[in-house]
């Protein structure tokens, strides 16, 4: 089993987190499941509970062993259900097909083995179950194994020949090795007790009394047949072929990368005082950075502190060159986003550390480099660490990213953490509108702590509280102020929504080959028909090319009004939904999805308000889609409509989807409207 664990350990490991959830963790009563793809984004104000939801899942399967602390970490107000046996971290992975198919050559019964769930508690135990959970039903797995060691190992409980003196001992040693093959999967743990409990039989036996002139002697008879019991339970345990998978699954976890701010520099460190406070257990942040950056770089501590005793300089200065280049290297080969050139120098007990970029002449000291460059820089080093120089296969977990950087470096490091995400994933807390990237609205979570419920993570937008609603409709007006003025070629719609679907079906079109939106073409959402001729009037003003796509509704027709009864906009540069498609009535870009899709979604995103009930939709051809949903809504009890919580429903379903998988409908009527968009584009570069 060694070997065969060594051979598969050569390849990379897929294991991916699937979905985590939260419980009994500090403000967290319970967070709810928050699923993951590459990359999720935890929004919030501060004191909401985005700090506690990351360390608390760091600890699942942190670089070093950092144990969850009851006395401090429990939530408050609940003593009565303190217990080390709360389950803290509730995770589900899924299998690559390479692992899946390790998995299924161990033995019949871990085919079929697709993820794996696994449980993390206070007291640090780690239990694994396989997925999907029918699996159970399979004989020689660690549920039948449980059930084995129940039916034999509890029946000296039951029987008159133990005295009770040793039925007492025995069962709470019983109970721990119960617990460890059921919650450890059958671990090699799980053998060594039924060893040692075996062993400490005999302690267990009562002693001479005058009730019993002969008690010891009963419970001494009685061993050779428990003894027998516990050996076989040791060898049904190491022959339960889903324990092997444990032990690969437990090896093949991601490991947990947190951090929270950027680590303390200090370019220049006095090496024997850096030992004098480790031998004390009194080491500074500064100084575990010093030596993490050593160990990188393939220095020892207590060796160069020898060496700075030593006369040799030559040798040393030798030696520090190549720990430089040896850092360089590493960091050169596996990030290319980045490239840092790392120089030593060292006189005496004196270590200075150079960073600088590749390219640049002078040399400067860490602690002289920027807030920006020392969190960059930094982060790479904890990564490189932590992945033990990889770079990859890691959970990266930050908090409140990019806080000592300027508006333009938190977009460049939002740019970086998608690189992150490449080969990791990635989950981040924010509340800086620049952090947001509204191309990924599938992976935006909002935290925010309820009342009597705790932190509550969701995606429920508009129930959100005013603080993180502000974070997100600030990050909007960025975005799109930041579109302004900068495109050769503009579109501007009535609302985000409308962005959002055009942008995504443009992608699903042009991953299955077809045209999508020219990709010259800044879209712009102005947040309201009423706004869409203010944000047309100020563009064109700027003598930029500039169309505009509404609905065919009132609100629309007053903004056509306005820009082209006023002279404002050209009638050609002024799009009409409803006539795009040929149809009468009113009509928005909601319209050209199908009837039964939008509907399906719109009973997602209000099932709590409509309590199992299924809308129907009115016969009234001239209200748009969104409208006809609305009076269904009401005929259903739900007085207030927003079509912008269905929005963000479909916009979670479309993210998951290719172009072949919506009604041909939907599909072909988008084709229209991006056509006719396309075709003004076409118009301005014959002029």
């Amino acid at each position: 089993m060694i070997l065969a664990q060594a051979s598969w350990e050569t390849k990379g490991k897929d294991m991916k987190l699937t979905k985590f959830r939260v419980q009994d963790y500090r403000c967290i009563n319970d967070s709810g499941w928050v699923e993951l793809d590459d990359i999720a984004v935890i929004v919030g104000k501060n004191e909401s509970g985005k700090t506690s939801l990351l360390k608390a899942l760091w600890k699942l399967n942190p670089f070093r062993h950092e144990p969850y602390k009851i006395d401090r970490e429990f939530p408050t107000g609940r003593r009565k259900e303190k217990s080390i046996e709360k389950t803290v971290v509730t995770a589900e992975f899924s299998l690559s097909t390479d692992e899946i198919e390790k998995i299924g050559a161990i033995h019949e019964s871990a085919k079929g083995v697709t993820g794996i769930e696994v449980k993390k508690n206070y007291k640090g135990t780690t239990s694994f179950t396989f997925l999907p959970n029918q699996l159970s039903n399979k004989r020689r797995d660690i549920p039948w194994v449980v059930n084995q060691i129940d039916e034999q190992l509890s029946e000296p409980l039951a029987l008159s020949f133990f005295t009770d003196h040793f039925k007492s001992q025995y069962r709470s040693e019983f109970k721990r090795l119960r617990e460890e093959v059921a919650n450890g999967g059958g671990s090699k743990r799980a053998m060594e007790m039924c060893h040692e409990l075996n062993n400490k039989l005999q302690s267990y036996c009562n002693p001479q009394n005058w009730q019993n002139p002969n008690p010891h002697h009963q419970d001494l008879s009685a061993l050779p047949k428990l003894s027998t019991i516990l050996n076989d339970t040791k060898a049904l345990i190491e022959k339960t072929p889903l324990s092997e998978a444990v032990d690969f699954i437990h090896s093949w976890l991601p490991t947990f990368v947190y951090m929270d701010d950027y680590r303390i520099f200090n370019g220049s460190a006095q090496l024997d005082e850096i030992l004098e406070r480790k031998k004390k257990n009194d080491l500074q942040d500064e100084d575990e950075t010093v030596m993490l950056i050593m160990e990188m770089a393939g220095l020892n501590l207590e060796e160069e502190v020898k060496k700075g005793g030593q006369e040799d300089r030559e040798q040393r200065a030798l030696d520090m060159n190549d720990a430089s280049q040896t850092l360089t290297n590493e960091i050169a080969d596996r990030w290319s986003q980045k490239r840092y050139e790392v120089k030593f120098n060292a006189d005496g007990q004196h270590f200075i550390t150079f960073v600088k970029d590749i390219g640049q002449k002078g040399l400067v000291s860490l602690e002289e480099r920027s807030k920006g460059f020392q969190w960059f820089f930094s982060f790479d080093m904890t990564l490189m660490y932590e992945t033990k120089g990889k770079f990859e296969n890691a959970v990266i977990l930050l908090d409140e990213p990019g806080l000592h950087l300027h508006a333009a470096a938190q977009r460049d490091l939002l740019k970086r953490l998608k690189a992150y995400a490449g080969k990791n994933q990635l989950i981040y807390s924010t509340h800086l509108p620049f952090m947001i990237d509204f191309t990924r609205l599938d992976n935006i979570f909002v935290c925010e702590e309820k009342e009597s419920e705790g932190t509550k993570v969701h995606k429920d937008w508009a129930t959100a509280d005013k603080d993180a609603r502000f974070t997100l409709q600030a990050a909007l007006g960025l975005s799109w102020s930041q579109s302004l003025f900068v495109g050769q070629f503009n579109l501007v719609v009535e609302g985000v929504t409308d962005y959002w679907f055009l942008a995504t079906i443009s992608t699903m079109l042009k991953d299955a080959g077809e045209i999508g939106i020219d990709e010259q073409l800044v879209i712009t959402p102005a947040g309201g028909a009423s706004r869409v001729a203010y944000i047309g009037t100020i563009l064109h003003a700027q003598e930029l090319k500039v169309a505009v796509l509404l609905d065919s509704d009132k609100e629309g027709d007053d903004a056509y009004k306005q820009l082209v009864h006023q002279w404002i906009l050209k009638e050609r540069l002024v799009l009409r939904v409803g006539e795009i498609l040929g149809a009468q009535g009113n009509r928005t870009l909601e319209d050209l999805f199908d009837d039964d899709y939008y509907v399906k979604f719109a009973e997602v995103a209000y099932a709590k308000e409509l309590g199992g009930k299924k809308l129907n939709l009115p016969s009234r051809p001239q209200l748009s889609l969104p409208e006809r949903v609305g009076e269904a809504m009401k005929e259903a009890g739900v007085a207030d409509f927003n079509k912008g919580r269905v929005a963000k429903r479909i916009m979670e379903d479309l993210a998951k989807k290719k172009l072949a998988d919506l009604p041909s409908p939907t599909a072909e009527q988008f084709k229209k409207v991006i056509v006719a968009v396309n075709g003004i584009i076409a118009s301005w570069r014959k002029k």
